[in-house]
């Protein structure tokens, strides 16, 4: 996947995503393209661009729902119930990858690329690559790219919900570190 054009037309990124609904946390893991909230004004980009073949705007393709917003939430999520993961068993796979890794980019699968706010209308995402999330919003919405994993207040992501937050130590802060520590030896 090229990250210069942060279209992706042939391949499927898996990625997790983190989604507060209702005042409650819940985790899915699927195709991240599922994700991008308002298809029509990702549709849109492609035909400025002057991409030909890629979707219309076609609710089709996401369980027929065009905009993903407040009012479609509660569909949206229950067809994306076969996708949720729960928090505990990401928090086991990282604890399992945990003493390998390097650094994060070992275990990066494991994270989530975007924050989905329900309750206060906002998406917060943080990627290395691919499409630009938080530019596909729903009317009204609110977005940024910031890294929320480890930046968001806890009025926004509670360190309970922070599965990477194991026994006091946080693992993410500490595969930072190995990856800081592995860059200054190169």
């Amino acid at each position: 996947m090229s990250s210069n054009s942060g279209f992706n037309l042939n391949e499927v990124e898996t990625v997790i995503v983190a989604v507060k609904y209702n005042g409650h946390f819940h985790w899915y893991k699927s195709d991240r393209d599922l994700w991008v909230l308002d298809l029509e004004k990702w549709h849109a980009d492609f035909t400025h661009a002057g991409i030909k073949g890629h979707h219309e705007s076609n609710a089709g393709e996401r369980f027929g729902i065009l905009v993903v917003n407040e009012e479609t939430a509660e569909e949206f999520l229950r067809a994306m119930h076969q996708f949720e993961v729960n928090k505990d068993r990401l928090a086991k796979e990282l604890a399992a990858r945990f003493p390998d890794a390097e650094s994060w980019w070992d275990v990066s699968d494991l994270f989530p690329i975007m924050l989905v706010d329900f309750d206060r209308k906002h998406v917060c995402a943080f990627y290395s690559e691919g499409t630009r999330m938080e530019r596909y919003i729903p009317a009204n919405w609110s977005s940024e790219f910031e890294d929320f994993l480890t930046k968001y207040p806890d009025q926004y992501l509670p360190t309970n919900e922070k599965y990477w937050v194991q026994n006091g130590l946080d693992l993410l802060r500490e595969l930072n570190e190995r990856g800081q520590q592995l860059e200054q030896q190169k």
